[in-house]
């Protein structure tokens, strides 16, 4: 009697497997999400980017790695600048923010800079505090990824003339050259 209900078991565990698979490969496959389109890099872009900062559309995602970038935030320009680079992980690093429209510099009001990865990372919310010539700053601390992704994302936030404000960042952090101490 156990040798039949052992044979219908495994029987009826091939077909639930066989239904799996026939449903899985019936399935349609699902489509990633088309990437952001990245500041550019090579070429005349690269050594345009290194002496000034690249205005960029709301669908591209500024690359803040190798050079300070602006974004366009509803009519006002948000620069975001980079003191030191590479930006390295676990190391104090100063992010500094700058707003303006037509050249005239605007106050960020309630200004902050919320920092994030693919994969959750902690809260990484700083305040910006007033700098001299109308910039914001803020000392960041970030950790570098296990998996060894690199990218994270830097999305300023700000009230300018009594409307909400962002404009969303990317760079690639480097990571320290060992372990940091327990």
């Amino acid at each position: 009697m156990k040798l039949r209900e052992t044979l219908l078991g495994l029987l009826v565990l091939a077909l639930v497997l066989g239904g799996v698979w026939w449903v899985r490969g019936r399935s349609p496959a699902k489509k990633k999400p088309a990437a952001p389109a990245t500041a550019g890099k090579a070429g005349a872009g690269a050594a345009r980017a290194a002496t000034a900062p690249r205005i960029v559309t709301a669908t591209e995602t500024p690359d803040v790695t190798l050079a300070d970038q602006t974004a366009d935030a509803g009519g006002v320009r948000l620069s975001l600048s980079v003191a030191t680079r590479p930006i390295l992980a676990f190391t104090k690093v100063r992010f500094r923010v700058h707003a303006d429209s037509g050249g005239v510099p605007l106050d960020l009001s309630y200004a902050h800079l919320i920092f994030e990865m693919a994969m959750p990372m902690g809260n990484h919310n700083y305040r910006l505090i007033p700098a001299a010539g109308g910039w914001q700053e803020a000392e960041v601390v970030l950790p570098c990824c296990q998996n060894g992704n690199r990218r994270w994302y830097a999305t300023v936030e700000g009230t300018v003339g009594g409307l909400r404000r962002s404009a969303r960042f990317q760079f690639d952090l480097t990571p320290p050259s060992s372990p940091p101490a327990p």
